[in-house]
């Protein structure tokens, strides 16, 4: 066991995480015992914590008030005194919203038992005892219901006017300690009274670990639970640093190994969760069997997985170093840098998260020891001196990671509208961080230790926000689009891919999550958070409407939930049970249509009313505007309704081989509101619906695939016409596509100007075809007709002069020099 600690130990050198894990527990010793010291005492004003009542009284609404008026008029105001109020206030004003709520919905249920009573009777009209005992019934019954609802709602309204009034004094105070100059550290007066102050307090807790170490009770516990605290401790040990190492060499191996992008993701996701999961398991039960309070108690017991909030910070850190910069596996780094720069960002990462736990070690010190400004000066100073160089670092980072990042846009391997509005956060946030770094030391050292806190350790947090925010980005999208894609990718580049909308709607879902933790982090308590989420959900009403983010969210999730079975059950159709039937590609498609019609439909009733939209409002609203849509969208509706008719009745459908006007092509979709036509110049024409379903169209495929040919040509008048025919029935009954019943016809039409004139008619077994078949009977008339010795006639013409004037001497103006007439005259026609 010593070997493989030893060996553990020396293979997490690198990391630094031992003495970070050695460094919080010696500081969280003592808070953890004056913490159990403080146990069951009262809070700040004296008063112990009461249960919420059912319903907030007018007596308790009273007295709530007096006590606020007498907080607000102490001398020395305390803001976490303020805060505990405030929380208080705020359970009682949810509580009183609750009652609200479920109160309308006894009364709505009582109003509904009533209306189906019918109206009540006029004077002097009488309805049946069991009916009249019932509505009085009913009636008191709502009476009664509705004095809670009433109680609540002046409740809301006095507490919401107390939690008012306590935010005011608030933001007062907390504006005032940014102003107000407290002890300067940079004085040595001041060292000397941090220094006291220090070594009181140690010597306090070495003087209650003396008395606990005396007293023969706290020995026998401490011996009794010194086995199980030695089996907790080694599991921490293996399972922290043995288990997590292994699992993690397991994980990048196969990362490596990877081809796949759904593989990837997966591989990704197991990773991040190697990295939270086994060191916080590690960490509580390190915590369990190394806790000083439960060494120190009378009867002390082992609180598994109590990790103190320090070390969550060290716990992210290491999550976010790891994920975000990949120091060991570069092919699946998030960020764009090499090797020593990944190593040189995790360290960075880790360093600050160090510092975040001491300030939060610092902070509960502070509340539990009772130090004085000035030793908080002292002992802040250090931190913000190292935290200001950690800031600086993690600037020149981002200005680095900015060129990396530009040289890739400039290369041509990153859009640079894509990543334009990231660079500009990403310049703006490093100039943030510069300012911080040097303005937050100048303002210890002078005394303003609140305003340089408030520059530092918050910045820490958001820059760890927003690196968190990426990590889970980039897992997210690559598992999405894993999923949703069909096509792999193999490389180093894997993944990498476009995922169309996919990457847009992660980023949106990631950004809305991190807005209550970046409130929560400079300065918004949960209870604002969950106030403001009280106000988002009960939205604002717009005529008659009420619309609210939550009723959105419910419409959207139950239209995309409706639309996925649609789309999961046209896949079973289109794949599996229609091509079973006897039905064509185009009836096929319309049930197809139909159907996604339908599903649209349903899934838009079934969202408004997830969202608790009042149907009956939108009908009037509707009702309103229906003669303007009427007017305005009267083509929009009538193409519409031509779609619906086309899909039902079928005159054309998807594949038909149609004319409409000057176009002549297939048919290769029917939507809403048009149809498309694919021209033979592969050219797509656009009809609207309403012209295909009024207009006359040209449907050579309607009902049967088959049709006429008619070949046209002409012969010499020296040609025996039975002979043409008889060259023409043969040439056309051996082609393949010719259909022999109805049986094919050469038909000899007349007489024409310059031979006779004959047609070549034909049943063809595909019409698509036609221009192929026509063709070819051209090529094998042509042969034919070579081999036979006829001849296709060219076109003939007579010329008629009514007078010769004028011609000699045009004859004789084409006559070359030196020649006669006579002489250029030709031979064999001297009549010319």
């Amino acid at each position: 066991m010593y070997w493989l600690l030893r060996s553990r130990l020396s293979a997490l050198r690198d990391f630094r995480v031992v003495p970070a894990f050695l460094c919080l527990f010696l500081l969280c010793a003592p808070i953890g015992a004056l913490a159990q010291s403080g146990a069951g005492a009262t809070d700040g004003s004296g008063s112990v914590a009461q249960s919420v009542p059912d319903v907030p009284t007018g007596a308790m609404l009273d007295e709530h008030s007096e006590a606020v008026e007498a907080l607000l008029e102490q001398p020395g105001l305390n803001i976490k005194q303020l805060q505990d109020m405030r929380s208080e206030l705020v359970g009682l004003r949810n509580r009183a919203t609750e009652l609200q709520s479920s109160g309308q919905t006894t009364i709505r249920e009582l109003e509904a038992r009533l209306e189906a009573l019918g109206p009540a009777p006029e004077e002097g009209t009488g309805e049946p005892s069991q009916i009249a005992s019932r509505r009085e019934t009913l009636n008191r019954q709502l009476g009664e219901a509705r004095v809670p609802v009433v109680q609540a709602q002046e409740a809301e309204e006095r507490l919401g006017q107390l939690i008012v009034s306590l935010d005011r004094k608030l933001i007062e105070e907390f504006s005032q300690n940014l102003v107000t100059r407290g002890p300067a550290p940079v004085l040595p007066s001041h060292w000397k009274v941090a220094f006291g102050e220090v070594r009181d307090l140690l010597q306090a807790q070495i003087q209650a670990a003396k008395q606990a170490a005396s007293d023969a009770a706290v020995r026998t516990a401490v011996a009794d639970q010194l086995p199980i605290r030695i089996i907790v401790l080694l599991g921490a040990v293996a399972l922290t640093f043995h288990l997590r190492s292994r699992a993690g060499d397991w994980i990048e191996r196969t990362l490596d190994r990877a081809t796949r992008r759904r593989t990837v993701a997966w591989i990704l996701a197991l990773r991040n969760l190697n990295r939270i999961i086994l060191p916080t398991v590690g960490a509580g039960l390190l915590f369990a069997a190394l806790q000083p309070g439960a060494w120190m108690a009378v009867e002390p017991q082992v609180s598994y997985f109590g990790v103190p909030p320090p070390v969550w910070y060290l716990i992210g850190a290491g999550w976010l170093g790891g994920s975000l910069f990949a120091p060991r596996t570069a092919n699946h780094r998030v960020l764009p840098l090499d090797n020593v720069e990944a190593r040189s960002g995790a360290r960075i990462i880790l360093y600050l998260g160090l510092l975040l736990a001491c300030d939060r070690v610092l902070a509960e010190l502070v509340a539990a020891g009772g130090l004085s400004a000035s030793t908080q000066a002292v002992l802040y100073l250090p931190l913000i001196l190292v935290g200001s160089v950690q800031l600086l670092l993690l600037a020149s980072l981002l200005r680095l990671l900015r060129r990396r990042i530009s040289d890739r846009v400039a290369s041509g391997h990153t859009d640079a509208q894509t990543v334009n509005v990231g660079l500009q956060t990403m310049d703006l946030f490093a100039s943030l961080i510069r300012l911080a770094a040097f303005a937050a030391p100048v303002l210890a050292m002078i005394g303003f230790l609140a305003a340089a806190r408030l520059l530092e350790f918050p910045l820490m947090k958001t820059a760890g926000l927003a690196g968190a925010g990426l990590v889970v980005f980039d897992l997210l999208s690559k598992t999405f689009v894993s999923i949703f894609s069909d096509r792999t990718r193999r490389g180093p580049d894997q993944g990498q891919g476009d995922g169309g909308l996919i990457p847009v709607f992660v980023a949106i879902l990631v950004f809305v999550a991190c807005l209550p933790v970046l409130g929560l982090i400079w300065g918004a308590r949960p209870t604002d958070i969950v106030e403001s989420w009280r106000i988002l959900s009960e939205g604002t009403s717009f005529g008659g409407v009420t619309l609210s983010p939550v009723g959105f969210f419910k419409f959207l999730l139950v239209f995309v939930i409706i639309i996925g079975v649609v789309r999961f059950i046209q896949t079973i159709l289109r794949g599996t049970v229609l091509p079973r039937t006897k039905l064509d590609a185009g009836g096929r498609n319309a049930i197809i249509a139909g159907m996604n019609y339908v599903g649209v439909g349903t899934a838009l009733v079934l969202g408004i009313s997830a969202a608790g939209l009042d149907l009956t409002n939108l009908a009037i609203v509707a009702g309103a505007l229906s003669v303007g849509i009427g007017f305005g969208l009267q083509t929009v509706v009538s193409n519409f309704v031509s779609g619906i008719i086309l899909l039902i009745e079928r005159p054309i459908k998807e594949g038909d081989w149609i004319e409409v006007g000057e176009f002549t092509g297939y048919v290769t979709g029917i939507r809403v509101r048009s149809t498309i036509i694919e021209t033979f110049d592969k050219a797509s024409v656009i009809v609207p619906n309403a012209d295909l379903v009024a207009g006359t169209v040209l449907n050579r495929t309607l009902s049967d695939i088959a049709g006429r040919l008619i070949v046209p040509l002409h012969v010499s008048y020296d040609t025996d016409p039975r002979k043409v025919e008889a060259i023409l029935m043969e040439l056309v009954e051996r082609h393949p596509l010719v259909l022999e019943d109805p049986a094919p016809a050469a038909l000899f039409m007349g007489y024409g100007p310059d031979g006779l004139n004959f047609e070549l008619r034909c049943y063809l077994r595909d019409v698509n075809f036609i221009l192929t078949v026509k063709s070819d009977m051209y090529f094998d008339i042509f042969d034919r007709f070579h081999k036979e010795g006829i001849h296709i006639p060219l076109p003939q013409r007579d010329l008629h002069l009514r007078t010769a004037d004028g011609l000699q001497g045009l004859l004789a103006s084409d006559t070359p020099k030196g020649k006669s007439s006579a002489e250029s005259a030709d031979p064999e026609h001297p009549e010319a």
